[in-house]
């Protein structure tokens, strides 16, 4: 493994590195949203409604801690804000500013997998380049008779093309598949919330 990581030279360490940095925030962020659930059960929907229209706004805010994760604690931080204010007319935007709050944990750290995906394959070619360069140059130098002078230089492209390639794919299906995630969240948010503000506002 040491005799492959040298061959591909500087670039094959940069790829190491980045390798790194997509398996942490994978991981980090699977965790995240293991943590929060994408949906609402029924049960919560109806207990929070029959507390929300007898006007038991405390009783609502404590059951809304019992819902772990990102909507809970959008419910949770809209019904103390609301209690404080009693602002029925403004009581959309109080939401809305409060969802993109908690969105915005979902979507930490995100971009940078995206980022590590579309990149890690440029750089891998850069190391293709780079190594096509010093394989011409020593047969420029040595000619074609000694397959040794120039095996450095190949083998230094493959590497590095190979290590974007495996770099880019599992970032690219992670990153995908966390904002399906994100988008999913999103939505149920968006449901809970305008079901919450109707209740409100009646």
């Amino acid at each position: 493994m040491i005799s492959y990581i040298n061959a591909g030279g500087p670039i094959l360490y940069v790829l190491i590195g980045l390798s790194i940095v997509s398996l942490g925030i994978i991981l980090e962020r699977t965790y995240c949203f293991v943590n929060n659930r994408s949906y609402v059960n029924a049960e919560f929907k109806k207990k929070i409604k029959i507390l929300l229209i007898d006007g038991k706004y405390k009783e609502a805010i404590e059951f809304s801690k019992t819902e772990k994760g990102v909507i809970g604690k959008t419910i949770t931080k809209f019904l103390t804000r609301y209690c404080e204010t009693k602002d029925f007319k403004n009581s959309d935007e109080l939401l809305r500013e409060i969802e993109l709050e908690e969105m915005d944990i979902l979507e930490k750290n995100t971009y940078l997998l995206g980022i590590i995906a579309y990149t890690a394959p440029m750089i891998g070619l850069l190391g293709t380049v780079t190594g096509m360069i010093q394989a011409f140059g020593k047969i420029a130098i040595s000619g074609t008779g000694d397959p040794n002078a120039i095996a450095g230089g190949i083998s230094q492209a493959l590497l590095t093309t190979a290590g974007g390639l495996i770099i880019a794919i599992p970032s690219i299906i992670t990153y995908n598949i966390f904002n399906k995630k994100i988008e999913k969240m999103g939505l149920e948010v968006e449901k809970i919330a305008t079901f919450i503000v109707n209740i409100v506002k009646r």
